[in-house]
C-alpha cells in the first residue's frame, strides 16, 4: 500500500511539473495569470515542541501547494514509525529515515490535536526553484529512507534548510547573522536547546563526547526552534550577481495556536542523584558506624551492575555506532566495564583492595578535570562523586 502511495505522489508530481514547466516556458520571468498568481507556493513549517522524545526540540517541513491543480503537501523528514525497535536502531547510529508527503490537512491535524503551534513562512523562490524543489523533494520520497536519522545533525530542520538550498538554480543561500545561541559550541547549544528537556539534556550530553567542546557546521546544527531567526537574516542571490532578495516573501502566519505547555518533571537528573548520592553516603556511614555490611554490599552490586551496564552501552555508542560522530567520550573514564571485570578476576588476591585505591584516584582526578571540559556536568559528577564514596570507604574497610 505504501509503494503504491508513493507512486501516486511521484506521477501526480511529474504531471505538475509537466505544466508547470509549460506554462512558465521555462522563464522565471513568465507573468502569470492573475487567477494562477497561487500556481505554486513554497512555504516553510515550524511546529513547537512536543511531549514525546522525538518531538522534544519541535518539527520542521516544508509546504508546497498548487491551489489550481488541489495539491497540497507538507514534506516532512522523519521514520515512518516510532517504536520501540526504532527506539534500539536509533542508538545504535541505524535509524533510517526520508522525507515524507503528508496532506497538510492530516500533517495539522495530529499537531492540533497535541495543541503546539504551528508557524508558515513564505518563501521566496523563483517559479522554476519551487518546480525543482517539489520535484526534488518528491524524488527522494519515492527513493525511499536512504539517510540515517541523528537527531542533533541530520534531522528534520538540517534537512529542510538542505532541500530550499538545493532547490536553488544558479544562485546561493547566504545566512548573513545566524541566532546568537547558535555561536555557541557543541555542548552548549545542546543544553540551550534541551533546556526545557533536563533528561534529554543528559541523555544527549553522555553521548556527545568530546563533539560538546567543538563546533559543527551551522547548517548541520540548526534546530527548528532557530530556523526561523536564522533564514530571517539571510539572502538569495545570483552567483554572478550582487543583488540579493530576502529568504522569506513574507512575515510568520500562525496556522495552529499553542494550547498546552510541555509537561515538567521535579525529579531531574541533578535532583535524582543528588538523591543518589545522599543514599550512598548515609549507607556508608550506617556501614561504619553500625557495621550494616549487608545492606553496603548490596548497595555495592547494584552499583557495580549499573556502571557496568551504562560503560558497555558507552562504548558501544562512541566506537560503534557512532552516533554523533567518531570521538573520545570522557565518561568512558568513569563508565567501562573494567571494574567488574577486575573482580571476576582479581577480588581473591590480597592487593586486590589496592585497586580501590587506584580507582578513587581516577575518579578525584575525573573530577577535578570538571572546568576542563563543557561536556562533563554536575548530574554525571554527582554519579562520580557516589562511586568514588563507595571506592575509597571499600579501601579503607578492606585495609583495616
Amino acid at each position: 500500500m505504501k509503494e503504491v502511495y508513493h507512486t501516486l505522489i511521484a506521477i501526480v508530481t511529474l504531471l505538475f511539473t509537466t505544466l508547470c514547466t509549460n506554462a512558465s516556458n521555462k522563464n522565471d520571468n513568465y507573468v502569470l495569470l492573475p487567477d494562477s498568481s497561487n500556481f505554486v507556493t513554497a512555504s516553510l513549517v515550524v511546529v513547537s515542541p512536543g511531549d514525546n522524545v522525538y518531538s522534544a526540540l519541535g518539527h520542521c517541513a516544508i509546504r508546497l501547494e498548487c491551489p489550481i491543480h488541489k495539491l497540497d503537501y507538507c514534506f516532512s523528514f522523519g521514520t515512518n514509525t516510532a517504536t520501540d525497535e526504532d527506539f534500539l536502531q536509533f542508538f545504535a547510529g541505524k535509524l533510517e529515515a526520508g522525507f515524507l508527503a503528508l496532506p497538510t490537512e492530516g500533517f495539522l491535524k495530529e499537531y492540533e490535536m497535541e495543541g503546539r503551534e504551528v508557524k508558515q513562512v513564505e518563501l521566496n523562490l523563483s517559479l522554476h526553484e519551487q518546480q525543482r524543489l517539489w520535484q526534488m523533494l518528491d524524488e527522494d520520497m519515492v527513493g525511499g529512507s536512504f539517510r540515517t536519522f541523528n537527531y542533533l545533525q541530520n534531522n528534520c530542520s538540517s534537512l529542510a534548510l538542505k532541500a530550499i538550498e538545493w532547490s536553488l538554480i544558479g544562485e546561493e543561500l547566504t545566512v548573513n547573522k545566524w541566532p546568537k545561541q547558535m555561536e555557541m559550541i557543541n555542548g552548549d547549544g545542546v543544553r540551550y536547546l534541551s533546556r526545557l528537556r533536563p533528561w534529554l539534556s543528559f541523555v544527549n550530553m553522555t553521548l556527545l563526547g568530546s563533539e560538546s567542546d567543538t563546533y559543527w557546521e551551522q547548517e548541520h546544527r540548526i534546530s527548528p526552534e532557530l530556523i526561523i531567526e536564522a533564514l530571517n537574516h539571510a539572502t538569495i542571490s545570483p552567483i554572478d550577481s550582487v543583488a540579493p532578495r530576502p529568504v522569506f516573501k513574507s512575515m510568520p502566519v500562525t496556522l495552529l495556536q499553542k494550547r498546552s505547555e510541555i509537561h515538567t518533571t521535579p525529579f531531574t537528573p541533578t535532583v535524582v542523584f543528588g538523591i543518589l548520592l545522599a543514599i550512598v553516603i548515609l549507607i556508608t556511614v550506617l556501614e561504619w558506624s553500625l557495621h550494616m555490611h549487608k545492606v553496603a554490599k548490596i548497595l555495592d552490586v547494584i552499583l557495580l551492575a549499573a556502571q557496568t551496564i551504562a560503560g558497555i552501552a558507552l562504548i558501544y555508542m562512541s566506537t560503534v555506532a557512532c552516533l554523533f560522530g567518531l570521538h573520545w567520550n570522557w565518561y568512558l573514564i568513569v563508565f567501562n566495564p573494567l571494574p567488574a571485570i577486575l573482580w571476576f578476576i582479581l577480588r581473591k588476591k590480597s592487593w586486590y583492595p589496592k585497586l580501590y585505591l587506584a580507582y578513587s584516584i581516577i575518579l578525584l582526578a575525573f573530577i577535578s578535570f570538571w572546568p576542563l571540559t563543557t561536556q562533563i556536568d554536575l548530574e554525571h559528577q554527582l554519579i562520580t562523586m557516589a562511586l568514588l564514596t563507595r571506592c575509597a570507604s571499600k579501601y579503607f574497610f578492606l585495609k583495616k
